[in-house]
């Protein structure tokens, strides 16, 4: 049986797939044709063509596999694409996770952000920690919450369901490029003529608000 790995051309799916193949897997990669798909050229994965905004299209996608790799997301760090982002990610993964129960599926993995973590001031956060909801929150991280409360619901509904958190992602084969991405080229082209000021890793909000300009 195949395992589907969802927003197989981004960043994080495309160095997924290419680790499930090298291993042997039969990897069924899931993509939208409206996007850049670069990333899924010549490398002999079972590209299938679906949104899984539509329940329908989500089924057929998930008919078949016995794992799921959830990578797909609008990722966004502005206020706007709120309807977007919404149905993208919490949406779509409800769908997902949904096609996954009918379909008998042994686990899926769902990836999570930071941005669903909380803080707690003084030291190092981790997934237990709770985000505060009244905080002032952006549509994607919004939408990254709800996509955890979505994989409860759907444990509790009896799915084998994993949240795997992620931060900032670097590495190869990222050829849209993704917003990480994107920043360090134009880092590296000379684009990039300001930088915040960071502390310590044992708090992500203890940065300064004075850019520094080059």
């Amino acid at each position: 049986m195949a395992i589907l790995v969802t927003g197989a051309s981004g960043h994080l799916g495309a160095n997924l797939v290419r680790r499930l193949l090298d291993e042997g897997a039969r990897v069924r990669a899931l993509a939208r044709r409206d996007s850049a798909n670069a990333a899924l050229d010549g490398l002999g994965a079972e590209v299938v063509w679906s949104d899984l905004r539509d329940l329908d299209a989500t089924r057929a996608a998930v008919r078949g596999c016995r794992r799921i790799y959830h990578c797909a997301a609008k990722v966004s760090t502005g206020e706007g694409q709120v309807r977007e982002i919404y149905e993208s990610n919490v949406l779509g993964t409800r769908h997902l996770l949904r096609a996954a129960l009918e379909s008998g599926v042994e686990r899926v993995v769902v990836t999570g952000s930071f941005s669903a973590v909380g803080h707690v001031p003084g030291r190092a956060s981790d997934e237990s920690d709770i985000v505060n909801p009244f905080e002032r929150m952006l549509p994607y991280q919004r939408s990254k919450i709800a996509v955890e409360h979505e994989c409860l619901g759907a444990a509790a509904q009896g799915l084998d369901v994993v949240v795997a958190t992620s931060c900032a992602i670097v590495g190869p084969h990222d050829y849209k490029p993704s917003p990480m991405g994107r920043a360090l080229l134009d880092f590296a082209r000379g684009r990039l003529r300001a930088y915040i000021p960071a502390a310590s890793s044992s708090s992500r909000r203890a940065t300064s608000s004075k850019a520094t300009a080059w």
